[in-house]
């Protein structure tokens, strides 16, 4: 049975085997320029996959898609070692960061096919979904771990929104 980390590996390899070659690494730095205080997040996404092209949306929706999942699995590591309202808590998240990486898929799919509106909207759809969980997330007393993966992927998020939108 495979692991978490190889299911999604083959899933973003199965993904980009149809985006092709374009570009070259140091133009990924220009396009990351863009997306701010998120450079290094966008960099660290680009330079994790290792592909030479510039479909710059679509990396940035795998890699947050790819983080959201990672989101996910947390909360439901959490849940299952938790208890009390935390733990309800953990397991509403659980199905809205599922829902929130597919919208992120979606928003690939339709930036693929050079829809504009519909991948906003998606991202919309997907950053609310994220939100969902983490309003419900505040008063609670979290780990450090917990904070940084949760972090990770809203910056992966804003870098997704701010590049398919360039």
């Amino acid at each position: 049975m495979a692991s978490f980390g190889e299911v999604c590996f083959i899933f973003a390899f199965l993904l980009f085997a149809g985006l092709g070659v374009q570009g070259d690494v140091s133009s990924y730095r220009d396009v990351c320029n863009k997306t701010g205080d998120n450079y290094y997040f966008c960099i660290d996404c680009f330079e994790d996959h290792q592909k030479n092209d510039s479909d710059y949306g679509g990396i940035s929706i795998i890699c947050t898609r790819d983080s959201t999942l990672i989101a996910q699995k947390t909360a439901l590591e959490y849940s299952n070692n938790s208890t009390g309202k935390f733990q309800d808590v953990m397991k509403f998240c659980a199905p809205k960061l599922d829902l929130a990486a597919e919208y992120f898929a979606a928003a690939l799919r339709s930036w693929r096919e050079q829809r504009k509106e519909d991948t906003t909207e998606f991202i919309d759809f997907g950053w609310s979904h994220f939100y969902s969980c983490t309003e419900k997330l505040s008063g609670f007393e979290l780990s450090k771990e917990f904070i940084i993966e949760f972090t990770t992927v809203r910056a992966r998020i804003e870098v997704a929104s701010t590049i398919v939108s360039l």
